[in-house]
């Protein structure tokens, strides 16, 4: 009875129609602030994830831009080295171009060759028609050094001293018939084998140098001219293909006679 009237009451009673209009209105402004309140705490969430996003986007925003400048970068070597290409391109087709010209010119220049071989056989076979064959020759030379050993009245030791200074002439025509000659007297076979091996690697007949040259080392192995047929021996093997050989021969002469200048002429051909 006393509460009658009290809008404060939990469960008012005894009101006018007015003071119930006003308590109604209370009870839906306190849901209204309930729901604005929760409203209120979703748009701070809310406001807190678009922070969130746009601390994101800034990054990202950062790095596209890092990625932007290092692909201008790299499009801006790309260009670079487009246009070497293009310098290079062009460069290489001059070159070819005159490539071609000079397979060209040795195309002429081989069939010009051809033409002087072709030439030159002819002769050949003219002179083999119309001259004495190699064979023929040799018996001519034995007739000659056998009419010049019957006029001969000099001694081996003088013969052997001609023979010297006509190879120092490099006159080897004049000295082979007489070192044949000297061969049969038994006078100095070393030595004279020796020079003969030396005529023969001078003409490059390489495989009769070293048969000379084997003989001259197999008769008298402690000559001062062993080292430059040890020189000459190396070479002719290296000449004829027998690589093995002369390595051995180019070796020896380093460790057998190492202060001479034939060793050092050696050195420089030594593989293994």
């Amino acid at each position: 009875m006393f509460g009658a009237g009290n809008l404060e009451s939990k469960e008012p009673y005894g009101l006018t129609s007015a003071e119930k209009v006003i308590v109604k209105n209370k009870t839906i402004v306190k849901k209204n602030e309930k729901k604005l309140n929760k409203v209120n705490t979703k748009v701070l969430d809310i406001d807190e994830r678009v922070n969130g996003l746009e601390s994101i986007v800034e990054g990202e925003s950062l790095k596209l831009n890092k990625v932007f400048k290092n692909f201008n970068k790299h499009l801006d070597e790309f260009s670079l080295v487009n246009e070497k290409n293009k310098a290079l391109t062009t460069k290489l087709n001059g070159t070819t171009e005159n490539l071609q010209f000079q397979i060209d010119q040795n195309r002429e220049n081989i069939k010009t060759l051809k033409a002087s071989l072709d030439k030159l056989v002819v002769i050949i076979n003219e002179v083999n028609g119309n001259y004495v064959t190699k064979e023929e020759f040799k018996k001519l030379l034995s007739l000659l050094d056998k009419k010049a050993v019957s006029k001969s009245k000099k001694s081996n030791k003088t013969l052997m001293k001609e023979v010297r200074d006509l190879f120092k002439k490099d006159y080897f025509t004049q000295a082979e018939p007489i070192l044949h000659q000297l061969i049969k007297a038994k006078h100095r076979p070393a030595e004279c084998n020796y020079y003969l091996g030396e005529i023969n690697y001078y003409r490059k007949n390489y495989n009769d140098a070293l048969h000379y040259f084997k003989k001259s080392m197999t008769l008298y192995d402690k000559a001062k001219y062993l080292p430059t047929l040890l020189l000459h021996s190396a070479i002719s093997f290296e000449k004829i293909g027998d690589e093995e050989n002369a390595q051995n021969f180019y070796n020896t002469i380093v460790d057998v006679y190492p202060q001479t200048n034939e060793a050092k002429e050696a050195s420089k051909k030594i593989k293994y």
